[in-house]
């Protein structure tokens, strides 16, 4: 119980390593400012402390950091998103959300179009091609493919959703960083890491000026099904599909990119 107390109520900054459970806490009318309630500290926990984490007034633990290149010296760096208001402050740009997981790094962009086509007409763009579902879920080159995809006319353009990962951008107060070349649009396991950490990474992103969280609804991968379609995955339930038509079906798109200079 003490470790559930401790995790729970540091994200409201009290220092409770030293405070037994059975300590009381009396909750007080916002109002009228008159005592309403006493209860134990685990008792406290227990009735609010998840309702907080979900709410994010708790931030979610482990796995996803902020990265920016250091307007200083340019050098990419990583840290935790209790540390990144400091450093937003003092006019650091983020580059975007680092989720580290299974001994992969992944960038998440901060930033997301409304929605876009897949490519302009029927195209096999020389990306993973496959219609197995277990194939799908374990691409993991989606930019290989997507360096593939943009050689293609249909979907080279920033109206697809290849092309506008291929050129999407974030660089610091020196115009270095992530810059266009460096972005791809996630594979279907790419997005599979990405749905994984969802709620680790809307937190994040909440605490970067200007950046967008993302939308429970579905999001284009680079993992193709055939000319006609390519797979998709939807962040609210984690639902597979590769009927959604290239050319005609508009969805979500979110870049993603490496930790490199």
């Amino acid at each position: 119980m003490a470790d559930n107390i401790d995790k729970a109520l540091n994200g409201l900054d009290l220092k409770t390593d030293s405070l037994p459970s059975d300590w009381m806490i009396t909750l007080v009318n916002p109002k009228e400012g008159i005592p309403a309630q006493n209860m134990t500290i685990a008792r406290f926990t227990e009735l609010f402390g998840d309702l907080l984490y979900k709410s994010k007034s708790l931030p979610p633990e482990g796995g996803v950091f902020i990265m920016f290149h250091r307007k200083s010296d340019n050098l990419p760096l990583m840290i935790d998103p209790s540390k990144w208001s400091s450093y937003q402050s003092g006019g650091e740009i983020a580059d975007g959300v680092a989720v580290v997981e299974g001994g992969k790094i992944l960038i998440v962009a901060p930033t997301e179009p409304e929605s876009l086509l897949w490519s302009s007409a029927e195209v096999s763009a020389g990306g993973k091609t496959t219609s197995s579902r277990i194939e799908a879920i374990n691409d993991w080159a989606g930019k290989t493919s997507t360096a593939a995809q943009i050689r293609h006319t249909e979907c080279s353009g920033t109206s697809y959703a290849p092309g506008y990962c291929a050129q999407y951008s974030r660089v610091n107060a020196n115009g270095r960083g992530l810059t266009a070349g460096k972005w791809w649009l996630p594979s279907l396991g790419e997005l599979m890491m990405i749905l994984a950490n969802k709620r680790k990474i809307d937190y994040a992103l909440s605490l970067i000026n200007g950046a967008t969280m993302l939308a429970e609804t579905w999001y284009w991968s680079s993992t193709e099904s055939n000319k006609s379609s390519a797979w998709v995955l939807t962040l609210s339930d984690g639902y597979l599909s590769d009927y959604l038509i290239k050319s005609s079906s508009r969805g979500r798109v979110r870049a993603v990119s490496a930790f490199i200079q």
